[in-house]
């Protein structure tokens, strides 16, 4: 078939004639992956729940949550990335074209080559600089955003049940934007960079519930490191134990404990 193709349209038309029409292969591995995510989501997330996907990027949480039919307001400042996700999905989601912080005002968004690494957070990319995670990655450019509070969003569009934050080291200063307690909430972790923001931000939630247990996935896994969910205290020596420094990065996963909600999973 590829040599069909070549002869027929030449090898440029060719390459963007597959771009075009992804393989049987590539889609059935797409679709593998959409229902392994909507598999983990739907450990917690229920048919109808309110999702907040602060930090979008592209989308790559958004296709999984639709598919449990839950109601997803993705929040992304990047102008190519909404733009994207406004073609992409349209009326099925709420988009917010905003950065969200502590409290609403106007801050430099620090532009990447790399879309998924663009951050508010200066410590944070000088951080990674200094660790060489990103060593052939730039942040060249930068952006004034209009920022918001995860409060001002649960007044537009309702009160959530579940809050996912990948801001690239910003994720401290959205939880302060929060100020009410959220049966489900996971915020993104780098180690060895900044295990103790990931402390922080755990005590950031506590504030406004004290009743929660902590748990993790690695990298982009979506499967539960541990097998008993910890107290928060717990979690919090646990950041900094070996084994947790190993994983280089993931999400955190903090709950409403399950004798207080019985929709947890």
């Amino acid at each position: 078939m590829k040599t069909f193709l070549k002869r027929v349209f030449g090898p440029h038309l060719t390459a963007r004639f597959r771009e075009s029409f992804p393989s049987l292969v590539q889609r059935r591995a797409e679709a593998r992956e959409i229902e392994r995510k909507s598999n983990f989501y739907a450990s917690f997330v229920n048919k109808g729940d309110i999702c907040f996907d602060v930090g979008a990027n592209m989308g790559n949480r958004i296709t999984p949550l639709l598919e449990i039919g839950a109601s997803v307001v993705a929040v992304e400042p990047q102008e190519s990335c909404y733009k994207y996700l406004d073609k992409k999905f349209g009326n099925k989601i709420s988009l917010v074209k905003k950065g969200l912080g502590e409290a609403e005002a106007v801050k430099v968004f620090h532009l990447s080559d790399d879309s998924t690494i663009s951050s508010f957070s200066d410590d944070w990319i000088s951080a990674v600089k200094k660790t060489s995670r990103f060593k052939n990655k730039k942040w060249d450019k930068s952006v004034s955003v209009e920022m918001t509070t995860v409060d001002n969003i649960i007044k537009s569009f309702g009160h959530p049940s579940f809050i996912k934050i990948d801001v690239e080291g910003y994720e401290l200063e959205v939880l302060k934007g929060l100020t009410r307690p959220v049966n489900m909430i996971s915020f993104e972790y780098t180690v060895p960079e900044q295990p103790g923001r990931a402390v922080l931000c755990i005590a950031q939630i506590e504030k406004y519930n004290n009743h929660i247990e902590c748990n993790y996935s690695i990298g982009e896994d979506l499967v539960w490191a541990l097998k008993d969910w910890l107290p928060a205290a717990d979690m919090k020596q646990h950041i900094f134990s070996e084994q947790f420094n190993q994983t280089c990065f993931g999400d955190i996963y903090i709950r409403t404990k399950a004798n207080d909600h019985a929709g947890n999973p």
